[in-house]
């Protein structure tokens, strides 16, 4: 059984979007965002190749067209994906951004590491932790403080 959320990636949990997280349809009609199509994709014999991670089915693509070029964007999926969403996924990536500034802040004043080892080179290159959405619906809130001994609270 394979656990994915119809709106986000199967590979990455990320939700689609329109900018950063095109949903694109391999030959075998499994969907996965664009970043991560890229990420898979070999070059084979002058031809670009991509193995589907649930069916291993490869999707090839003659030379001279890129993955976006070949591949359509699944319409069903990009027509789910509300100006509210997109709205939504860029205020994330804001807050996550200051959040990692806020850490390389306190990180730089607590270690002796060179600055360059706690930057980031690129947007690309940060840490991302995130949740799947299905876990991230099945978390509840933190309950009282309250310690429990085994034996002691009867």
């Amino acid at each position: 059984m394979v656990l994915i959320e119809d709106h986000e990636c199967g590979v990455c949990y990320e939700r689609y979007s329109r900018s950063k997280h095109v949903p694109r349809v391999l030959f075998c009609n499994h969907t996965f965002c664009s970043p991560c199509l890229e990420t898979m994709a070999k070059q084979r014999g002058g031809m670009l190749s991509v193995r589907c991670p649930l069916c291993r089915q490869v999707s090839c693509v003659r030379h001279g067209l890129t993955l976006e070029e070949a591949l359509w964007v699944n319409s069903r999926l990009w027509n789910c994906i509300s100006e509210a969403q997109e709205q939504e996924v860029k205020e994330e990536d804001l807050e996550e951004e200051e959040n990692c500034e806020e850490e390389r802040r306190s990180a730089g004043a607590e270690t002796e590491f060179p600055i360059q080892w706690l930057r980031p080179s690129s947007h690309h290159d940060r840490l991302r932790l995130r949740l799947p959405g299905f876990l991230r619906r099945m978390i509840v809130p933190r309950q009282s403080q309250e310690r429990i001994v085994p034996g002691y609270n009867v």
